[in-house]
């Protein structure tokens, strides 16, 4: 992307695609030279619905509260101030829009109040096969995912991988649609169907 898509901090933005494996067991994210990157303090949410994102030298990135199961806020560092809060994560109902074997995730940052168009979409594939981020209501993919036993990452350049890395601690613990055989039919349905899902 030309510009820079910086979400967290733009010190995560690089002019290069990032290749990043998450462990989503235990929640912590390597690069490609198995160095540590980002790791969870607790991989479950605790009993305050609280977990912290630590980066390689243990500094705070982000805290998640959980509202619920299907919603998820993200703060700064280790606050759950309004003033640092980032981004929310809501995880949108099953309806005639979205096809079968799809689950959807709808992103909107701090400034976006109205939240009448989400900042970024994520598109989770049956059970977590695969997913893709998506730029706001756009075609334009900023990350995308395949379960390799975890999740093996690509990040386009100029892309926060903090953010990226942030949403898929929220996807890995996301109740996701179980249906992993789509018929021909149903295949070109989703195709037709995914850039257009509100």
């Amino acid at each position: 992307m030309a510009n820079k898509v910086s979400v967290i901090n733009p010190l995560y933005c690089v002019p290069h695609p990032v290749s990043i494996q998450i462990n989503t067991e235990k929640g912590v994210a390597y690069n490609e030279k198995d160095d540590r990157l980002f790791y969870i303090n607790d991989i479950y949410f605790s009993l305050h619905d609280r977990r912290v994102l630590y980066d390689h030298s243990k500094n705070p990135i982000v805290t998640f509260y959980n509202k619920s199961s299907e919603e998820c806020k993200v703060f700064k560092g280790e606050s759950s101030d309004s003033s640092k809060f980032l981004f929310r994560v809501k995880k949108m109902k099953k309806s005639s829009t979205i096809p079968s074997g799809i689950t959807k995730l709808n992103v909107f940052l701090a400034n976006n109040q109205d939240e009448e168009k989400s900042d970024f979409r994520v598109i989770i594939y049956g059970s977590k096969r695969s997913c893709s981020v998506y730029a706001g209501e756009s075609p334009t993919i900023v990350a995308q995912v395949e379960n390799n036993g975890g999740f093996k990452v690509s990040v386009n350049p100029s892309v926060d991988y903090a953010f990226i890395v942030a949403l898929l601690m929220i996807v890995k613990d996301t109740e996701c649609s179980d249906t992993e055989e789509i018929d021909a039919l149903s295949a070109i349905q989703m195709t037709s169907s995914i850039l257009s899902l509100v």
